[in-house]
Protein backbone atom coordinates (compact mmCIF):
# COMPACT_ATOMS: atom_id res chain seq x y z
CA UNK A 1 0.00 0.00 0.00
CA UNK A 2 3.03 2.34 0.98
CA UNK A 3 4.05 1.74 -2.07
CA UNK A 4 1.31 2.61 -4.59
CA UNK A 5 1.03 5.70 -2.59
CA UNK A 6 4.72 6.63 -2.71
CA UNK A 7 3.93 5.87 -6.71
CA UNK A 8 0.94 7.74 -6.23
CA UNK A 9 2.91 11.11 -4.58
CA UNK A 10 5.82 11.24 -7.27
CA UNK A 11 3.30 11.28 -9.97
CA UNK A 12 1.38 13.76 -8.77
CA UNK A 13 4.24 16.03 -7.85
CA UNK A 14 5.29 15.29 -11.58
CA UNK A 15 1.44 16.69 -13.04
CA UNK A 16 2.15 19.98 -10.54
CA UNK A 17 5.65 20.59 -11.68
CA UNK A 18 4.68 20.35 -15.13
CA UNK A 19 1.30 22.93 -14.68
CA UNK A 20 3.69 25.08 -12.97
CA UNK A 21 6.33 25.48 -15.58
CA UNK A 22 3.68 25.55 -18.17
CA UNK A 23 1.89 28.58 -16.65
CA UNK A 24 1.42 31.48 -19.04
CA UNK A 25 3.95 34.58 -17.66
CA UNK A 26 1.87 37.28 -16.45
CA UNK A 27 0.91 40.01 -19.50
CA UNK A 28 2.82 42.67 -17.49
CA UNK A 29 4.84 43.10 -14.45
CA UNK A 30 3.57 43.76 -11.34
CA UNK A 31 2.54 47.85 -10.65
CA UNK A 32 4.63 47.40 -7.27
CA UNK A 33 7.22 46.77 -9.64
CA UNK A 34 6.91 49.37 -11.89
CA UNK A 35 5.66 52.14 -9.94
CA UNK A 36 8.34 52.23 -7.30
CA UNK A 37 10.07 55.52 -6.29
CA UNK A 38 7.27 57.44 -7.73
CA UNK A 39 4.96 59.70 -5.75
CA UNK A 40 0.97 59.13 -6.00
CA UNK A 41 -0.25 63.20 -7.06
CA UNK A 42 -2.72 63.63 -4.54
CA UNK A 43 -4.65 67.68 -5.40
CA UNK A 44 -7.55 67.68 -2.86
CA UNK A 45 -7.80 68.35 0.37
CA UNK A 46 -10.48 64.58 0.24
CA UNK A 47 -8.05 62.53 -1.48
CA UNK A 48 -11.21 62.16 -3.80
CA UNK A 49 -10.17 59.94 -6.15
CA UNK A 50 -8.99 61.62 -9.48
CA UNK A 51 -10.19 61.52 -13.48
CA UNK A 52 -6.63 59.56 -13.67
CA UNK A 53 -4.28 58.54 -11.00
CA UNK A 54 -0.83 60.32 -11.46
CA UNK A 55 2.52 59.07 -10.07
CA UNK A 56 5.46 61.16 -10.95
CA UNK A 57 9.20 60.53 -9.99
CA UNK A 58 11.11 64.23 -8.97
CA UNK A 59 14.76 63.32 -10.28
CA UNK A 60 13.94 63.21 -14.04
CA UNK A 61 10.10 64.37 -14.06
CA UNK A 62 8.70 61.26 -14.83
CA UNK A 63 4.87 61.15 -14.93
CA UNK A 64 3.23 57.56 -15.02
CA UNK A 65 -0.96 57.98 -15.39
CA UNK A 66 -3.52 55.50 -14.74
CA UNK A 67 -6.50 55.17 -16.70
CA UNK A 68 -9.67 54.38 -15.10
CA UNK A 69 -10.85 50.86 -16.21
CA UNK A 70 -14.13 52.11 -17.83
CA UNK A 71 -11.86 54.53 -20.09
CA UNK A 72 -13.34 53.24 -23.62
CA UNK A 73 -16.44 54.05 -22.81
CA UNK A 74 -15.08 58.08 -22.13
CA UNK A 75 -14.57 61.20 -24.37
CA UNK A 76 -11.85 63.32 -23.18
CA UNK A 77 -11.14 67.04 -23.87
CA UNK A 78 -7.63 68.04 -24.25
CA UNK A 79 -6.92 71.85 -23.50
CA UNK A 80 -3.56 73.15 -24.67
CA UNK A 81 -1.62 76.40 -23.86
CA UNK A 82 2.04 77.79 -24.28
CA UNK A 83 2.40 78.90 -20.83
CA UNK A 84 5.25 80.80 -20.93
CA UNK A 85 8.15 81.47 -23.07
CA UNK A 86 6.41 83.37 -26.08
CA UNK A 87 4.73 87.05 -26.75
CA UNK A 88 1.44 85.64 -26.63
CA UNK A 89 2.12 83.06 -23.75
CA UNK A 90 -1.47 82.49 -22.35
CA UNK A 91 -3.19 82.21 -25.02
CA UNK A 92 -5.59 79.30 -25.94
CA UNK A 93 -3.34 77.31 -28.18
CA UNK A 94 -5.88 74.54 -29.14
CA UNK A 95 -7.73 71.44 -28.57
CA UNK A 96 -8.53 67.73 -29.22
CA UNK A 97 -11.42 65.77 -28.85
CA UNK A 98 -10.25 62.24 -28.09
CA UNK A 99 -10.69 58.71 -26.76
CA UNK A 100 -8.78 55.65 -25.84
CA UNK A 101 -8.61 52.56 -28.13
CA UNK A 102 -6.78 49.42 -26.90
CA UNK A 103 -4.94 47.05 -29.14
CA UNK A 104 -2.89 44.04 -27.77
CA UNK A 105 -0.87 45.84 -25.59
CA UNK A 106 -0.99 49.34 -26.79
CA UNK A 107 -3.69 52.11 -26.30
CA UNK A 108 -4.38 54.22 -28.97
CA UNK A 109 -5.40 57.93 -28.78
CA UNK A 110 -8.18 58.52 -31.78
CA UNK A 111 -9.73 61.55 -32.60
CA UNK A 112 -12.84 60.95 -34.03
CA UNK A 113 -14.74 62.70 -36.91
CA UNK A 114 -17.10 65.25 -36.39
CA UNK A 115 -17.09 67.12 -39.54
CA UNK A 116 -18.58 64.78 -41.26
CA UNK A 117 -22.18 63.16 -39.95
CA UNK A 118 -25.67 61.64 -39.82
CA UNK A 119 -28.54 62.38 -38.32
CA UNK A 120 -30.84 61.07 -40.97
CA UNK A 121 -32.51 57.54 -41.67
CA UNK A 122 -30.22 54.62 -40.50
CA UNK A 123 -29.36 53.98 -43.82
CA UNK A 124 -26.92 57.33 -44.53
CA UNK A 125 -25.68 56.91 -40.65
CA UNK A 126 -24.40 53.70 -41.23
CA UNK A 127 -22.58 54.81 -45.09
CA UNK A 128 -21.19 57.66 -43.04
CA UNK A 129 -19.53 56.13 -40.39
CA UNK A 130 -18.18 53.34 -43.11
CA UNK A 131 -16.77 56.57 -45.06
CA UNK A 132 -15.61 58.98 -42.69
CA UNK A 133 -13.64 57.12 -40.49
CA UNK A 134 -12.28 57.75 -37.08
CA UNK A 135 -8.01 59.25 -37.06
CA UNK A 136 -5.49 58.06 -34.84
CA UNK A 137 -3.13 60.57 -33.30
CA UNK A 138 -0.48 58.00 -31.86
CA UNK A 139 0.42 54.83 -29.67
CA UNK A 140 2.06 54.27 -26.44
CA UNK A 141 2.34 50.76 -25.03
CA UNK A 142 0.89 49.85 -21.63
CA UNK A 143 3.40 49.67 -19.18
CA UNK A 144 1.56 47.65 -16.42
CA UNK A 145 -2.04 47.11 -14.98
CA UNK A 146 -2.46 49.71 -11.83
CA UNK A 147 -4.32 49.34 -8.41
CA UNK A 148 -7.65 50.19 -9.67
CA UNK A 149 -7.52 47.81 -12.71
CA UNK A 150 -7.14 50.03 -15.38
CA UNK A 151 -3.76 50.52 -18.21
CA UNK A 152 -1.02 52.64 -16.58
CA UNK A 153 0.72 54.40 -19.19
CA UNK A 154 4.45 56.30 -19.15
CA UNK A 155 2.29 59.82 -19.92
CA UNK A 156 5.48 62.33 -19.99
CA UNK A 157 6.49 60.05 -23.52
CA UNK A 158 3.38 61.75 -25.55
CA UNK A 159 3.08 64.78 -23.77
CA UNK A 160 7.00 65.56 -24.28
CA UNK A 161 8.01 63.09 -26.35
CA UNK A 162 5.14 63.96 -29.19
CA UNK A 163 4.39 67.37 -28.08
CA UNK A 164 4.81 68.08 -32.04
CA UNK A 165 1.44 66.24 -32.52
CA UNK A 166 -0.25 68.68 -29.97
CA UNK A 167 1.54 71.89 -30.46
CA UNK A 168 2.92 71.76 -34.15
CA UNK A 169 6.52 71.16 -35.00
CA UNK A 170 7.94 74.60 -34.00
CA UNK A 171 8.30 72.91 -29.99
CA UNK A 172 10.76 70.08 -31.49
CA UNK A 173 14.33 70.84 -30.61
CA UNK A 174 15.50 67.57 -32.15
CA UNK A 175 19.42 68.81 -30.70
CA UNK A 176 18.14 68.63 -27.13
CA UNK A 177 15.16 65.38 -27.38
CA UNK A 178 14.67 64.18 -24.22
CA UNK A 179 15.29 66.99 -22.11
CA UNK A 180 12.94 68.73 -20.02
CA UNK A 181 11.51 69.43 -16.64
CA UNK A 182 8.30 68.31 -14.80
CA UNK A 183 6.72 71.93 -13.66
CA UNK A 184 3.03 70.85 -12.64
CA UNK A 185 1.12 67.79 -12.19
CA UNK A 186 -2.78 68.07 -10.51
CA UNK A 187 -5.25 65.85 -10.40
CA UNK A 188 -8.77 66.08 -9.63
CA UNK A 189 -12.18 63.96 -9.98
CA UNK A 190 -12.54 65.25 -13.25
CA UNK A 191 -9.76 66.68 -14.87
CA UNK A 192 -5.29 66.88 -14.62
CA UNK A 193 -3.62 69.52 -15.09
CA UNK A 194 0.38 68.72 -16.61
CA UNK A 195 2.54 71.51 -17.31
CA UNK A 196 6.38 70.26 -18.93
CA UNK A 197 9.47 73.24 -19.57
CA UNK A 198 11.02 72.43 -22.85
CA UNK A 199 13.21 73.87 -25.34
CA UNK A 200 11.67 74.46 -28.37
CA UNK A 201 13.27 74.40 -32.19
CA UNK A 202 14.68 77.73 -31.15
CA UNK A 203 16.17 76.86 -28.36
CA UNK A 204 13.45 79.43 -26.14
CA UNK A 205 12.64 77.36 -22.84
CA UNK A 206 8.92 77.19 -23.02
CA UNK A 207 6.13 75.55 -21.21
CA UNK A 208 3.65 73.59 -22.26
CA UNK A 209 0.32 73.43 -20.48
CA UNK A 210 -2.00 70.10 -20.80
CA UNK A 211 -5.60 70.63 -19.23
CA UNK A 212 -6.97 67.33 -20.03
CA UNK A 213 -10.86 66.47 -18.72
CA UNK A 214 -13.48 64.27 -19.38
CA UNK A 215 -16.52 65.67 -20.87
CA UNK A 216 -20.13 65.25 -19.44
CA UNK A 217 -22.52 62.70 -21.68
CA UNK A 218 -25.48 63.68 -19.48
CA UNK A 219 -25.17 67.24 -19.84
CA UNK A 220 -28.48 69.09 -20.58
CA UNK A 221 -27.17 71.41 -22.94
CA UNK A 222 -29.11 72.12 -25.94
CA UNK A 223 -27.11 72.94 -29.16
CA UNK A 224 -28.99 76.13 -31.12
CA UNK A 225 -28.75 76.45 -34.59
CA UNK A 226 -27.19 79.92 -35.38
CA UNK A 227 -28.90 82.55 -37.61
CA UNK A 228 -27.50 83.65 -40.65
CA UNK A 229 -28.65 87.18 -40.31
CA UNK A 230 -26.06 87.66 -37.21
CA UNK A 231 -22.76 86.77 -37.19
CA UNK A 232 -21.13 84.41 -34.16
CA UNK A 233 -18.19 82.12 -33.50
CA UNK A 234 -20.12 78.90 -34.41
CA UNK A 235 -19.35 75.21 -34.71
CA UNK A 236 -20.20 73.68 -37.73
CA UNK A 237 -20.28 69.91 -39.75
CA UNK A 238 -22.24 68.64 -42.69
CA UNK A 239 -24.82 66.47 -42.10
CA UNK A 240 -25.38 64.29 -45.44
CA UNK A 241 -28.36 62.47 -43.62
CA UNK A 242 -30.28 65.36 -45.42
CA UNK A 243 -30.68 65.57 -49.25
CA UNK A 244 -31.17 68.97 -49.56
CA UNK A 245 -28.11 71.71 -50.24
CA UNK A 246 -29.43 74.31 -48.01
CA UNK A 247 -29.78 72.01 -45.19
CA UNK A 248 -26.62 69.58 -45.22
CA UNK A 249 -24.84 72.36 -43.24
CA UNK A 250 -25.50 72.76 -39.74
CA UNK A 251 -24.16 75.54 -37.94
CA UNK A 252 -24.74 75.72 -33.87
CA UNK A 253 -23.71 78.79 -31.83
CA UNK A 254 -20.91 78.85 -29.50
CA UNK A 255 -22.69 79.79 -26.60
CA UNK A 256 -22.25 79.51 -22.60
CA UNK A 257 -24.82 77.19 -20.47
CA UNK A 258 -27.28 79.55 -19.14
CA UNK A 259 -30.05 78.68 -17.05
CA UNK A 260 -32.83 80.35 -14.88
CA UNK A 261 -32.68 79.45 -11.81
CA UNK A 262 -36.27 80.00 -11.55
CA UNK A 263 -37.98 79.65 -14.82
CA UNK A 264 -41.22 81.41 -13.55
CA UNK A 265 -39.53 84.71 -12.73
CA UNK A 266 -39.69 87.41 -15.46
CA UNK A 267 -35.45 87.81 -15.42
CA UNK A 268 -34.26 85.47 -12.76
CA UNK A 269 -30.39 84.89 -11.38
CA UNK A 270 -28.75 81.67 -12.92
CA UNK A 271 -28.41 78.14 -11.83
CA UNK A 272 -24.75 78.22 -12.86
CA UNK A 273 -23.57 81.80 -13.45
CA UNK A 274 -20.58 82.55 -15.60
CA UNK A 275 -17.38 83.16 -13.47
CA UNK A 276 -14.15 84.89 -14.69
CA UNK A 277 -10.92 85.63 -12.60
CA UNK A 278 -8.81 88.58 -13.26
CA UNK A 279 -5.18 86.89 -13.15
CA UNK A 280 -2.34 88.39 -10.69
CA UNK A 281 -0.51 90.12 -13.36
CA UNK A 282 -2.81 92.48 -14.13
CA UNK A 283 -1.69 95.66 -13.09
CA UNK A 284 -3.37 97.03 -10.20
CA UNK A 285 -4.35 100.28 -11.16
CA UNK A 286 -6.25 98.84 -14.23
CA UNK A 287 -8.18 96.27 -12.38
CA UNK A 288 -10.99 97.86 -11.55
CA UNK A 289 -11.48 98.76 -15.03
CA UNK A 290 -11.04 95.77 -16.30
CA UNK A 291 -13.76 94.08 -13.83
CA UNK A 292 -16.26 96.89 -14.80
CA UNK A 293 -15.57 96.30 -18.34
CA UNK A 294 -16.30 92.22 -17.91
CA UNK A 295 -19.76 92.86 -15.71
CA UNK A 296 -20.72 95.32 -18.48
CA UNK A 297 -22.09 92.59 -20.27
CA UNK A 298 -24.92 91.53 -17.41
CA UNK A 299 -27.00 94.39 -18.70
CA UNK A 300 -27.44 92.34 -22.12
CA UNK A 301 -28.16 89.26 -20.38
CA UNK A 302 -30.88 90.52 -18.43
CA UNK A 303 -32.61 91.18 -21.66
CA UNK A 304 -32.89 87.78 -22.05
CA UNK A 305 -34.26 87.34 -18.56
CA UNK A 306 -30.79 86.56 -16.34
CA UNK A 307 -29.56 88.61 -13.93
CA UNK A 308 -25.77 88.59 -12.57
CA UNK A 309 -24.85 85.99 -15.68
CA UNK A 310 -21.47 87.08 -15.15
CA UNK A 311 -19.60 86.85 -11.88
CA UNK A 312 -15.52 88.56 -11.49
CA UNK A 313 -13.16 88.04 -8.69
CA UNK A 314 -9.54 88.78 -8.77
CA UNK A 315 -6.66 86.69 -8.48
CA UNK A 316 -3.91 88.36 -6.20
CA UNK A 317 -0.62 86.81 -5.02
CA UNK A 318 -0.26 88.99 -2.17
CA UNK A 319 -3.42 87.77 -0.61
CA UNK A 320 -3.22 84.33 -2.04
CA UNK A 321 -6.77 84.84 -2.96
CA UNK A 322 -7.82 82.26 -6.06
CA UNK A 323 -3.79 81.58 -6.60
CA UNK A 324 -4.60 78.10 -6.58
CA UNK A 325 -6.38 78.01 -9.59
CA UNK A 326 -4.20 77.54 -13.07
CA UNK A 327 -5.64 80.14 -15.80
CA UNK A 328 -5.10 76.86 -18.11
CA UNK A 329 -7.30 74.77 -15.86
CA UNK A 330 -9.98 74.18 -18.62
CA UNK A 331 -12.10 74.48 -15.46
CA UNK A 332 -11.95 78.15 -15.08
CA UNK A 333 -12.09 81.24 -16.84
CA UNK A 334 -9.35 83.93 -16.99
CA UNK A 335 -8.77 87.76 -18.40
CA UNK A 336 -5.02 87.44 -18.37
CA UNK A 337 -2.53 90.29 -18.75
CA UNK A 338 0.41 90.06 -21.33
CA UNK A 339 3.24 93.12 -20.40
CA UNK A 340 4.40 92.58 -24.43
CA UNK A 341 3.96 96.00 -26.36
CA UNK A 342 1.42 94.48 -28.46
CA UNK A 343 -1.78 96.05 -28.68
CA UNK A 344 -4.36 93.16 -28.71
CA UNK A 345 -7.13 91.69 -27.44
CA UNK A 346 -7.85 88.26 -28.19
CA UNK A 347 -10.24 85.32 -27.00
CA UNK A 348 -12.77 83.58 -27.43
CA UNK A 349 -13.28 80.02 -25.72
CA UNK A 350 -13.07 76.47 -26.08
CA UNK A 351 -16.43 74.45 -27.17
CA UNK A 352 -17.78 70.91 -27.19
CA UNK A 353 -17.16 70.15 -30.55
CA UNK A 354 -20.50 67.99 -30.27
CA UNK A 355 -22.60 71.42 -30.03
CA UNK A 356 -21.31 74.49 -29.75
CA UNK A 357 -21.24 74.47 -25.93
CA UNK A 358 -18.76 77.37 -24.47
CA UNK A 359 -15.97 74.85 -22.09
CA UNK A 360 -13.42 77.60 -21.33
CA UNK A 361 -12.67 80.93 -21.99
CA UNK A 362 -9.22 82.60 -21.63
CA UNK A 363 -8.93 86.15 -22.73
CA UNK A 364 -5.61 88.11 -23.08
CA UNK A 365 -5.17 91.84 -22.61
CA UNK A 366 -1.97 92.98 -23.89
CA UNK A 367 -0.33 96.49 -22.23
CA UNK A 368 0.49 97.86 -25.65
CA UNK A 369 -3.40 99.63 -25.49
CA UNK A 370 -2.31 101.69 -22.68
CA UNK A 371 0.18 103.13 -24.45
CA UNK A 372 -2.07 104.17 -27.67
CA UNK A 373 -4.51 105.22 -25.57
CA UNK A 374 -2.00 107.39 -24.02
CA UNK A 375 -0.19 108.32 -27.48
CA UNK A 376 -4.54 109.09 -28.78
CA UNK A 377 -5.24 111.26 -26.17
CA UNK A 378 -2.61 113.54 -25.16
CA UNK A 379 -0.97 114.12 -28.88
CA UNK A 380 -3.45 112.59 -31.27
CA UNK A 381 -6.76 114.15 -29.99
CA UNK A 382 -6.12 117.61 -29.33
CA UNK A 383 -4.56 118.35 -33.07
CA UNK A 384 -7.97 116.37 -34.71
CA UNK A 385 -9.82 118.84 -32.28
CA UNK A 386 -7.96 121.48 -33.90
CA UNK A 387 -8.58 120.66 -37.67
CA UNK A 388 -10.92 123.43 -39.27
CA UNK A 389 -10.79 125.71 -37.12
CA UNK A 390 -10.88 128.89 -38.66
CA UNK A 391 -8.40 132.09 -38.39
CA UNK A 392 -11.30 133.67 -36.28
CA UNK A 393 -11.84 130.50 -33.87
CA UNK A 394 -7.94 130.39 -33.33
CA UNK A 395 -7.62 133.88 -32.56
CA UNK A 396 -10.83 134.39 -30.11
CA UNK A 397 -8.83 130.87 -28.72
CA UNK A 398 -5.67 132.70 -28.14
CA UNK A 399 -7.59 135.19 -26.01
CA UNK A 400 -9.51 132.56 -23.86
CA UNK A 401 -7.23 129.50 -23.62
CA UNK A 402 -9.32 128.02 -20.99
CA UNK A 403 -11.43 126.88 -24.01
CA UNK A 404 -8.84 125.50 -26.15
CA UNK A 405 -8.69 121.54 -26.43
CA UNK A 406 -5.17 121.35 -26.78
CA UNK A 407 -5.02 122.78 -22.84
CA UNK A 408 -8.42 120.90 -22.38
CA UNK A 409 -6.68 117.67 -23.30
CA UNK A 410 -3.46 117.94 -21.51
CA UNK A 411 -2.71 116.30 -18.03
CA UNK A 412 -3.38 118.90 -15.13
CA UNK A 413 0.84 118.80 -14.52
CA UNK A 414 1.38 119.95 -17.83
CA UNK A 415 -1.31 122.82 -18.94
CA UNK A 416 0.61 125.67 -17.64
CA UNK A 417 3.37 124.72 -19.93
CA UNK A 418 0.90 124.18 -22.72
CA UNK A 419 -0.56 127.21 -22.12
CA UNK A 420 2.80 129.46 -22.56
CA UNK A 421 3.55 127.54 -25.79
CA UNK A 422 0.26 128.42 -26.99
CA UNK A 423 0.68 132.19 -26.22
CA UNK A 424 4.16 132.04 -27.76
CA UNK A 425 2.93 130.40 -30.83
CA UNK A 426 -0.30 132.67 -31.05
CA UNK A 427 0.78 135.33 -33.98
CA UNK A 428 2.78 132.63 -36.35
CA UNK A 429 1.62 132.19 -39.74
CA UNK A 430 -0.14 129.76 -40.53
CA UNK A 431 1.18 127.46 -43.87
CA UNK A 432 3.36 130.39 -44.61
CA UNK A 433 0.31 132.36 -45.73
CA UNK A 434 0.60 136.14 -44.18
CA UNK A 435 -3.34 136.40 -44.27
CA UNK A 436 -3.50 134.51 -41.29
CA UNK A 437 -1.27 137.09 -39.02
CA UNK A 438 -4.94 139.41 -39.52
CA UNK A 439 -6.43 140.46 -36.08
CA UNK A 440 -10.17 139.65 -35.86
CA UNK A 441 -10.24 142.46 -33.35
CA UNK A 442 -9.53 145.48 -35.94
CA UNK A 443 -12.64 146.86 -38.23
CA UNK A 444 -12.19 148.40 -41.20
CA UNK A 445 -8.81 146.80 -42.78
CA UNK A 446 -9.14 148.16 -46.04
CA UNK A 447 -6.34 145.98 -47.39
CA UNK A 448 -8.24 142.90 -46.74
CA UNK A 449 -11.53 143.74 -47.35
CA UNK A 450 -13.42 141.33 -49.56
CA UNK A 451 -9.95 139.20 -49.81
CA UNK A 452 -11.55 136.19 -51.33
CA UNK A 453 -15.27 137.73 -52.74
CA UNK A 454 -17.34 137.87 -49.76
CA UNK A 455 -19.73 140.66 -49.78
CA UNK A 456 -19.94 139.88 -45.83
CA UNK A 457 -16.51 139.73 -45.14
CA UNK A 458 -16.16 143.79 -43.67
CA UNK A 459 -13.64 143.57 -41.48
CA UNK A 460 -9.96 142.63 -41.43
CA UNK A 461 -10.64 138.78 -40.43
CA UNK A 462 -10.05 135.80 -43.11
CA UNK A 463 -12.64 133.84 -42.35
CA UNK A 464 -11.46 130.71 -44.43
CA UNK A 465 -7.42 131.86 -44.68
CA UNK A 466 -6.32 128.26 -43.27
CA UNK A 467 -8.12 126.89 -46.50
CA UNK A 468 -6.74 129.47 -48.98
CA UNK A 469 -3.05 129.25 -47.74
CA UNK A 470 -3.19 125.26 -48.22
CA UNK A 471 -4.94 126.30 -51.67
CA UNK A 472 -2.04 128.30 -52.40
CA UNK A 473 0.82 125.83 -51.11
CA UNK A 474 -1.20 123.11 -53.85
CA UNK A 475 -0.96 125.13 -56.57
CA UNK A 476 2.48 126.18 -55.94
CA UNK A 477 3.00 122.45 -55.84
CA UNK A 478 1.49 121.85 -58.81
CA UNK A 479 2.95 124.79 -60.46
CA UNK A 480 6.28 123.76 -59.45
CA UNK A 481 5.33 119.83 -60.50
CA UNK A 482 4.22 121.23 -63.83
CA UNK A 483 7.24 123.31 -64.14
CA UNK A 484 9.30 120.49 -63.55
CA UNK A 485 7.53 118.26 -65.57
CA UNK A 486 7.51 121.22 -68.76
CA UNK A 487 11.92 121.52 -68.30
CA UNK A 488 11.78 117.73 -68.63
CA UNK A 489 9.71 117.74 -71.73
CA UNK A 490 11.73 120.22 -73.25
CA UNK A 491 15.21 118.38 -72.55
CA UNK A 492 13.78 115.45 -74.15
CA UNK A 493 12.89 116.96 -76.83
CA UNK A 494 16.28 118.68 -77.61
CA UNK A 495 17.54 115.49 -76.87
CA UNK A 496 15.17 113.76 -79.62
CA UNK A 497 15.74 116.46 -81.83
CA UNK A 498 19.72 116.40 -81.42
CA UNK A 499 19.04 112.38 -82.45
CA UNK A 500 17.22 113.79 -85.16
CA UNK A 501 19.64 116.28 -86.59
CA UNK A 502 22.44 113.39 -86.21
CA UNK A 503 20.26 110.91 -88.31
CA UNK A 504 19.50 113.49 -91.09
CA UNK A 505 23.03 113.80 -91.05
CA UNK A 506 24.14 110.55 -91.40
CA UNK A 507 21.18 110.02 -93.92
CA UNK A 508 22.82 112.43 -96.05
CA UNK A 509 26.02 111.51 -96.28
CA UNK A 510 25.41 107.94 -97.35
CA UNK A 511 22.83 109.87 -99.89
CA UNK A 512 26.21 111.57 -101.14
CA UNK A 513 28.55 108.98 -100.99
CA UNK A 514 26.15 106.73 -103.15
CA UNK A 515 25.63 109.90 -105.96
CA UNK A 516 29.39 110.11 -106.13
CA UNK A 517 29.68 105.95 -106.88
CA UNK A 518 27.48 106.45 -108.91
CA UNK A 519 28.94 109.48 -111.23
CA UNK A 520 32.72 107.89 -110.96
CA UNK A 521 30.71 104.73 -112.16
CA UNK A 522 29.43 106.87 -115.43
CA UNK A 523 32.41 108.52 -115.91
CA UNK A 524 34.51 105.19 -115.99
CA UNK A 525 32.54 103.44 -118.44
CA UNK A 526 32.40 107.07 -120.67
Amino acid sequence: MKKYLASFVCLFSFVVCTVAQEAPKPEFPPHTTVLKGYDKVVSTADGARSMYTLWTRSKDGQVYAELPPTFAQKRYFIALTVASGDKYAGLQSGDYYVYWRRYNNKLALIVPDLDTRSNGDPESLSSVNRLFTDTMLLTIPIITIGPSGGPVIDLDSILVGKASKFFGPSVVNREMGGLFKLQKAKAFPLNVELAFEIPTASGKLSSLHYSISELNPKNTYRPRVADERIGYFITSYSDLGKYKDDETKVRYINRWHLEKRDPRLKISPPKNPIVFYIEHTTPVRYRRWVKEGIQSWNSAFEKIGISDALEVYYQDKTTGAHMDKDPEDVRYNFVRWLNNDIGTAIGPSRVNPNTGQILDADIILTDGWIRHFRYEFDNLLPKIAMEGFSAETLSWLASNPEWDPRLAFAHSSQREYVRQQLTASAGRAYGGHPATLVDNTLLGDDEYDGLIGRVSQVNGSCMASQGMAFDVAIMRMVYEIQASQVKADDAVKEDVKEDVKEDVKEDVKEDVKEDVKEDVKEDVKA
